[in-house]
């Protein structure tokens, strides 16, 4: 059934069928932002070092007061996890880490410089810059790390830190690394940078340099907040195979993408990004790669956790968990509640679908539900939005997660996926207009209805960045696609260029860490 042809009963609404803690922006390896823009570093080139510069140029003072400093790194963190896989029969694999468990990372000292080889050596090193300078390579070797190791960069400008970020290893075990520092074209703000680097909490090294000042003092920018740099957050999306949903992690950038299994749907993060819940369809517990097979063992079709601190980048580390009642076959995704506490999905168990409600803890069950499908929560966790014709009266609506205080605020037959803003304060949701779907916001009184998309392809599956920004799924090149805008539907850029979306859509909806 097409997305322009869906109708809803009063009892029963069947779904289309066609179609910090934040972290800072990261791309390549790690990214830095020091004026209104992002700092891209290269990727780890994994060349041996052998030019004859000078060594170190982080001055002893710096690497002093760093020391004392240690505590503030990032030991760990699971909001950050990537690994950028060649291709999926690439993914089980395990790594012997036997001789390098054996021997502790190291990094060396930095080399700061304006220019580096093709090899990523850096040409005529120094710690002092002139004014205007759009780019510093930061070259360093490094030995000994594997994807198990945490990586924490802390910045410092004039004394103040501005930026702590953090993920793990993602490059070779050993070789040279070119660190590139950018402003996006801008130039890099004038005064003394400090630089750390960090593996699992432990300083390893550290380094300082200096802008100068500018002559055209109307040229000093000032340094923007936290809050005002760009963002880029954890996604967890589906890729339809023609048979099954293959389930992925990646960035709202599009720089990462990593392989999780075959056969998960309709995924969603708990906060900390410690757990992926998605729906498990059939035959999920049994993945084969190439002819091999590799059994999950202790879950079947339903709802079901995953360990996601770390992410898993083998079937031998994965730690899947599904509880007593999660093993509905009827389900198409999950979505847990903002405190953790509870997992909302539509099922059809017989009368139509209907939302109902999973305990996180031990054998927790909620008896109430909810006619319905396609809910997500509010920011606080109280209510649910969610598509409907429950009263004979088809729309999105808003209830009280325990069946109560029900709201329609939209009226249209075709209207769905709703998504709730992070204020709280705006509902996103697909509708077909004239045969062609496209995305919408609407308060959540139901007041100031706009249209954000107008294209020709399908706009549909939306759902909220923290930073408000809207990711979704998108046929307007001819293939499907995820793209993000923003709240008020400007700046669409394309995320993930091959994305294919399943006949029935509510398996393809978006998981963004919140």
């Amino acid at each position: 059934m097409d997305n322009s042809k869906s109708t809803i009963s009063s009892d029963q609404s069947p779904s289309p069928s066609t179609k910090l803690n934040p972290s800072l922006l990261i791309g390549g390896g790690v990214a830095i932002v020091l004026l209104c823009a992002c700092l891209f570093s290269s990727l780890g080139l994994g060349l041996w070092f052998g030019g004859e510069s000078e060594p170190a140029l982080a001055d002893e003072a710096v690497a002093d007061e760093a020391e004392g400093r240690e505590e503030k790194a990032i030991g760990s963190t699971a909001n950050q996890e990537h690994r950028n896989i060649e291709a999926v029969a690439d993914m089980p694999q395990e790594a012997d880490t036997s001789d390098v468990n054996a021997s502790a990372p190291e990094i060396s000292p930095f080399n700061f410089a304006l220019k580096t080889t093709d090899k990523g050596e850096p040409i005529e090193p120094t710690a002092s810059f002139e004014a205007g300078v759009t780019q510093i390579h930061a070259v360093f070797e490094y030995a000994n790390l594997t994807q198990d190791n945490i990586w924490t960069q802390v910045w410092y400008h004039d004394g103040n830190e501005v930026m702590n970020s953090s993920q793990p290893w993602l490059e070779d075990e050993s070789g040279l690394y070119d660190y590139l520092i950018t402003a996006n074209g801008d130039p890099i703000p004038a005064g003394q940078w400090a630089l750390e680097f960090y593996i699992d909490g432990e300083l390893q090294t550290a380094g300082s340099l200096m802008i100068e000042e500018s002559d055209d003092i109307s040229s000093t920018a000032e340094l923007p907040s936290l809050d005002d740099l760009p963002r880029v957050y954890r996604m967890a999306y589906t890729k339809w195979d023609g048979e099954k949903h293959n389930l992925f992690v990646g960035d709202t950038n599009g720089s990462r993408e990593q392989y999780v299994l075959r056969g998960g749907a309709g995924p969603s993060w708990s906060k900390d990004g410690g757990y992926l819940f998605f729906y498990g369809e059939e035959g999920v517990d049994q993945q084969y790669v190439n002819g091999a097979h590799y059994p999950l063992p202790g879950v079947s079709n339903g709802v079901i956790r995953l360990d996601a601190s770390p992410l898993p980048t083998g079937f031998a580390q994965m730690q899947l968990y599904q509880g007593h009642g999660w093993n509905d076959g009827t389900a198409r995704w999950a979505n847990v509640a903002p405190d953790g506490t509870m997992i909302a999905y539509d099922g059809d168990r017989g009368g139509g679908r209907r939302i109902y409600f999973l305990g996180t803890a031990a054998n927790q069950q909620f008896r109430y539900e909810i006619i319905g499908e396609q809910a997500d929560w509010s920011p606080d966790g109280k209510k649910i939005v969610y598509r409907s014709g429950r009263n004979n009266q088809v729309g999105i609506w808003i209830s009280n997660r325990e069946d109560s205080g029900h709201t329609r605020i939209t009226t249209g037959g075709t209207d769905s996926f709703p998504a709730w803003s992070p204020d709280g304060e705006t509902i996103a949701f697909s509708r077909d207009a004239g045969g062609n779907v496209d995305i919408y916001t609407v308060n959540i009184d139901g007041s100031d209805l706009k249209r954000l998309t107008e294209t020709v392809g399908h706009d549909t599956l939306p759902t909220f960045a923290p930073n408000g920004d809207i990711i979704f799924r998108t046929a307007r090149s001819g293939t499907w696609e995820i793209w993000k805008m923003k709240g008020d539907g400007s700046g669409p850029t394309r995320i993930v260029g091959n994305a294919p979306v399943g006949p029935e859509w509510s398996f393809s909806r978006l998981g963004v860490l919140r």
